[in-house]
């Protein structure tokens, strides 16, 4: 890999995602717990909480950067983030049911170091614990009248939810409808992105702050906010899907491209290549198995030569402008608008 692919910079995520990380996972857990064996056991598996036995085990269920997000724009807003933790548990919620649906989709065979579902138990059995998982979300929200949530926001809540479940549904659906094409252009790959990486992030921002209480112009500017975050957060990922660390991420550095994804790099080199660098990339990208290692290394020369790291990190640092700028509308105060500042600086310089 050439010096200008490596990833540096890399940043420590900012303090608030810990701080709301024990009575997230305590909320977490107890939404599941009602869900007998084995169907139970599947989804607390995909959460990282018990073996394919259903014997506890002490892993975690990912960063928890969205149902944080939503916390803490409750906070920032001056709401108590008790307020916004059952639509917190939620997102997460729907989080997980898109991620098991989209292994299987994709199948991918691991996640987090560990078989996925769908590996462990059979593509149908998992389609039914997806769909579990998106149900106990619906169900979590049951929970917002006790903490004094009126009808209106709770219906709100739904709307929102709902709303970018349709989203990432139909982002899911756009991607896979691009593997079959080799004509897609970064605009269409960033409008897909938008819906299935940004409207949930939206939404967290969102009903954070509808649940904090705000006014509904600081709503409308954080909700934005989110979806601006969103699309650096994935353009970032994509960096990280090709030059990541191989110790840091766990998987060897050219993944993405071994899998022959389309990411943002690829598709920005596919537009940018002259006719012997796109063929070649049209032959590799239209073979049926994994690619070997050389194919990895020359797809990675001709990225580096078209300096598609660059482009895509561009990217990210573009869209984490365009939110901290957005988020400026919102007013809101120093201390969160600093830790907001933080978190997308992280978005777009971390290694993991």
């Amino acid at each position: 890999m050439s010096a200008s692919a490596s990833v540096t910079g890399s940043i420590s995520a900012p303090g608030f995602l810990a701080k709301y990380q024990a009575p997230l996972q305590a909320a977490l857990r107890a939404s599941l717990t009602s869900s007998a064996p084995p169907l139970g056991t599947m989804l607390r598996y995909h959460m990282g909480w018990e073996t394919p036995e259903g014997i506890a085990t002490q892993s975690g269920s990912g960063k928890g950067l969205r149902p944080a997000l939503c916390l803490f724009t409750c906070e920032a807003v001056g709401g108590s983030p008790s307020k916004a933790m059952a639509a917190a548990v939620a997102l997460e919620l729907i989080h997980n049911f898109s991620l098991i649906h989209d292994d299987i989709q994709d199948l991918d065979m691991e996640r987090h170091g560990r078989p996925t579902v769908w590996a462990v138990w059979g593509k149908s059995k998992a389609l039914v614990a997806g769909n579990s998982m998106r149900a106990y979300a619906d169900a979590t929200l049951y929970q917002l009248e006790a903490t004094g949530t009126t009808p209106e926001k709770t219906l709100e809540v739904l709307r929102v939810l709902t709303e970018c479940c349709l989203e990432l549904i139909e982002g899911q659906y756009m991607d896979l409808n691009f593997e079959a094409r080799m004509d897609v252009t970064p605009e269409e790959y960033l409008d897909m992105v938008s819906r299935k990486t940004g409207a949930l992030i939206e939404a967290a921002m969102h009903l954070g702050a509808v649940l904090g209480g705000a006014e509904a112009s600081q709503v409308a500017a954080l909700a934005r906010c989110g979806r601006l975050l969103g699309l650096a957060f994935q353009a970032r990922d994509d960096v990280l899907g090709i030059w990541g660390d191989t110790e840091v991420l766990g998987k060897a550095t050219g993944a993405d491209i071994r899998r022959k994804k389309k990411s943002l790099p690829v598709l920005y080199s596919l537009t940018k290549a002259n006719k012997t660098q796109r063929k070649r990339l049209e032959r590799l990208y239209n073979t049926p198995e994994e690619l070997g290692d050389a194919a990895v290394e020359e797809v990675m020369g001709i990225l580096d030569v078209l300096d598609a790291h660059g482009y895509a990190q561009s990217v990210a640092e573009e869209m984490q402008a365009k939110a901290t700028a957005t988020a400026k509308e919102a007013e809101l105060g120093p201390e969160a608008a600093a830790s907001l500042n933080d978190l997308a600086n992280f978005m777009v310089h971390r290694n993991h």
